[in-house]
C-alpha cells in the first residue's frame, strides 16, 4: 500500500505525497528491531542514509538556521524531513517494496496529474496548471511520473495494461506541458535517453512459456503502439502549443533584455541576476558561505547600494540549487549536495551494470527487477539535477518528499535483488 500510495497520490490530492511517506515511516517504526533477511544487502540504503544525514546538517546549519531567531520552526524544516525519512529504512531492509505496485502507482499518479492539469487549464481557464502545489514542482514531478511509467513497459503484459501505460505517459507529459515549467523541458531529452536509448547489451526475449519480458521499448513496443503514443502526445501538444511557443520565445527576449539593458524584472532576468550575485558571494566566503541570515543581509546591502537589482528582494533563494548553496554553505554545502545526488546516482549506475551482467545470459527475473528499479532511480537523480539548474526545487515539500522517499523505494527494491534468497526452490519477496 505505501509503495503504491507514494507516487499515486504525489500530485493527485492536497499534500498527497505525505500520505505514502507517512505509511512508509510507520512501517519503518513497526519494523524497528526486526532482523532483516540474512542475505539482503542494505548497504545501498545505508549509503543514501549517510548522504541524507549530511545534507540535513548542512540544511540546518548553513541554509535554514538564523541566530537571531534560533528556535523558529522554519529552522528545522529541512533537517526534520530528512531525518524522519530515514525512519522508513528498517521496513525497506526487512521487506522488499513490490516493484509492480510502485510502477502502478506511477501510472495512477500520472493519470491524476494529467486530469488535474486538464481541469485547471480547460475548465478553470488557468494560464498554467499547478495542481495542489506550485506550477514548477507540479510540472517537474509529473514529468518524472511519465518517465517512471514508461520504464515500467515490461510489466505491461496485456493490451489493456499497455494502453493504460501509454495513457499514463501521455497524461504525465501533458501535465508537464500545461504547467509551463521550462526547467523540466530542458532536462526532458536526458530522461528520454534513459528511457529509450539505454538497455542491456543483450536483453534476450522470453523463452517459450516463460513470463520474463525484454526491457526495451525499441525491441518490444509495436509500431502501432508507438504511433498511438505519438498521436496522443501530438493532440495534447496542440492544445498547449500557443503557450509553449510563447514561453520558449520569452527566453531569448528576456536574456537579451538583461544583457543589453540590464532588465532584471523578468523570469529569466531575475534568475541571471540571482546567479551572478550568488556566485560573487560564494567567492567571497568559499568555505562555509554566508549562511541564511548573512546571505539575506548582504543581498539587502547590495540592493540598497545599487549593486544589485531590487527584484532580488522578492525572493529568498538564488533560483539555482547549486549556486544557492554555494552562496549560503560554500564548498561544504556544494559537497553535501553533490553527495546527496551523486551517492544514489552511483548506486543506480552500479546496480544497472550488475543487472546487465545477469541479463546477458538470458531472461532473469531478479535482473529485470534490479534493472527497472535502477533505471527509475537514475531518472529520479538526473531529473532533480536538471530541475535544480533553473529553480531551487528542494524548497518545496512535494519535491523533498518525492526525492527522498522515491529514492528509498528504488534502493529498497535493489537491496532485495542484490543476492539470491531462495526458499523451497523459489525467490521470496515479502512486501510492504
Amino acid at each position: 500500500m505505501a509503495a503504491f500510495a507514494l507516487p499515486a497520490l504525489s500530485l493527485g490530492a492536497p499534500s498527497g505525497y505525505s500520505w505514502g511517506a507517512l505509511l512508509l515511516v510507520m512501517a519503518g517504526l513497526s519494523a524497528w528491531g526486526l532482523a532483516r533477511p540474512s542475505q539482503t544487502s542494505c548497504r545501498a540504503l545505508a549509503a543514501f542514509a549517510v548522504a541524507t544525514g549530511i545534507m540535513a546538517v548542512v540544511w540546518f546549519l548553513r541554509h535554514d538556521f538564523d541566530a537571531a531567531h534560533p528556535w523558529q520552526p522554519a529552522a528545522f524544516e529541512h533537517a526534520a524531513k530528512y531525518l524522519v525519512a530515514l525512519l522508513a529504512i528498517p521496513a525497506l531492509c526487512r521487506f522488499a517494496p513490490p516493484l509492480p505496485s510502485i510502477l502502478w502507482g506511477c501510472w495512477v499518479g500520472a493519470w491524476l496529474a494529467g486530469g488535474i492539469a486538464a481541469w485547471q487549464v480547460f475548465v478553470l481557464g488557468l494560464p498554467r496548471a499547478h495542481g495542489f502545489t506550485n506550477a514548477i514542482p507540479f510540472g517537474n514531478i509529473a514529468l518524472l511520473l511519465a518517465a517512471w511509467s514508461a520504464i515500467g513497459w515490461p510489466l505491461a503484459r496485456s493490451r489493456a495494461q499497455r494502453l493504460a501505460l501509454v495513457l499514463a505517459v501521455a497524461m504525465g507529459m501533458f501535465a508537464s506541458l500545461a504547467s509551463g515549467s521550462r526547467g523540466g523541458w530542458v532536462i526532458a531529452p536526458a530522461l528520454l535517453a534513459i528511457v529509450w536509448l539505454t538497455q542491456p547489451k543483450r536483453a534476450a526475449g522470453p523463452e517459450p512459456g516463460a513470463a520474463q519480458p525484454t526491457l526495451s521499448w525499441r525491441t518490444t513496443a509495436r509500431p502501432r503502439t508507438l504511433a498511438g503514443l505519438a498521436l496522443i502526445l501530438g493532440l495534447l501538444l496542440s492544445t498547449q502549443w500557443a503557450q509553449i511557443t510563447t514561453r520558449l520565445g520569452e527566453i531569448d527576449q528576456e536574456v537579451a533584455a538583461y544583457f543589453e539593458r540590464g532588465e532584471a524584472d523578468t523570469s529569466i532576468g531575475q534568475r541571471l541576476a540571482h546567479w551572478q550575485l550568488a556566485w560573487q558571494l560564494g567567492l567571497e566566503k568559499p568555505w562555509l558561505g554566508w549562511g541564511k541570515a548573512g546571505y539575506e543581509a548582504e543581498k539587502n546591502r547590495r540592493v540598497a547600494a545599487g549593486d544589485a537589482p531590487t527584484i532580488l528582494l522578492d525572493f529568498g533563494n538564488a533560483h539555482h540549487e547549486w549556486l544557492d548553496l554555494w552562496a549560503k554553505g560554500g564548498l561544504v554545502g556544494v559537497a553535501a549536495l553533490a553527495a546527496f545526488y551523486g551517492v544514489p546516482g552511483w548506486l543506480y549506475w552500479r546496480a544497472r551494470r550488475r543487472a546487465a551482467a545477469q541479463l546477458r545470459n538470458g531472461p532473469d527475473p531478479r535482473g529485470t527487477v534490479c534493472w527497472l528499479a535502477a533505471s527509475c532511480g537514475l531518472v529520479t537523480v538526473v531529473g532533480f539535477l536538471g530541475f535544480g539548474l533553473t529553480h531551487k526545487l528542494l524548497t518545496y515539500n512535494a519535491s523533498n518528499i518525492v526525492y527522498l522517499f522515491m529514492n528509498l523505494l528504488w534502493l529498497g527494491v535493489i537491496a532485495h535483488t542484490a543476492t539470491p534468497r531462495r526458499i523451497e526452490g523459489g525467490c521470496r519477496q515479502d512486501t510492504i
